[in-house]
């Protein structure tokens, strides 16, 4: 008989619920491709205290482990390698290293995720009129920019109560298209 893997996604993002369920939403835009498939996540709060959890944590028996957070870069190969380095230097005893299997990076932020489908973004009466004709990997700092569409549309971009309304409505087909990050994180998942 076939044990079965228990695989488990720590997230980048609040777990406070007071303003929104990130967790919530992740798990809603995720559930497009996995089905009944769906790992246990587990949100993480800031970089620093997710990878801590994600690398320190012990690991139940048949547990499979992931790690999904921002890259703030536009992610290359070289990069991806040296960030993940970066964070297997300063804790050189733990139960989980980071690698190219188990972590997986929001390009730039999950933010340019949203920019990725203007038409969602319109749907939620949120202008995309003045959205830079470029790729969205390329904007630096995809928050900001989506604060500004909605400054632009006379609303307020929140992180994460603005974030919970529209990022469950993406296409996660079209992510898995345009994001190879992101088509590599659901491959793993189903895995």
């Amino acid at each position: 008989m076939k044990t079965k893997i228990k695989k488990t996604l720590y997230i980048e993002g609040t777990s406070d619920l007071d303003n929104g369920n990130l967790r919530k939403a992740f798990s809603s835009l995720l559930e497009k491709e996995l089905k009944r498939n769906m790992p246990q996540i587990i949100m993480g709060d800031g970089i620093t205290q997710v990878i801590d959890k994600f690398m320190t944590k012990p690991l139940q028996p048949n547990e499979k482990r992931f790690l999904l957070v921002d890259a703030d870069t536009l992610l290359t190969e070289d990069n991806r390698m040296t960030i993940m380095a970066g964070y297997n230097n300063k804790k050189p005893v733990c139960r989980q290293l980071l690698n190219k299997d188990n972590t997986f990076f929001m390009v730039q932020e999950a933010e340019a995720w949203i920019l990725s489908q203007p038409d969602i973004l319109e749907d939620a009466d949120v202008s995309t009129a003045s959205l830079p004709k470029r790729n969205v990997m390329e904007i630096a700092k995809p928050s900001g920019e989506l604060a500004r569409l909605y400054r632009k549309s006379n609303k307020k971009y929140h992180k994460v109560s603005e974030f919970v309304k529209v990022f469950p409505r993406l296409d996660s087909s079209r992510l898995r298209v345009y994001f190879a990050e992101y088509n590599r994180l659901i491959e793993a998942l189903q895995e």
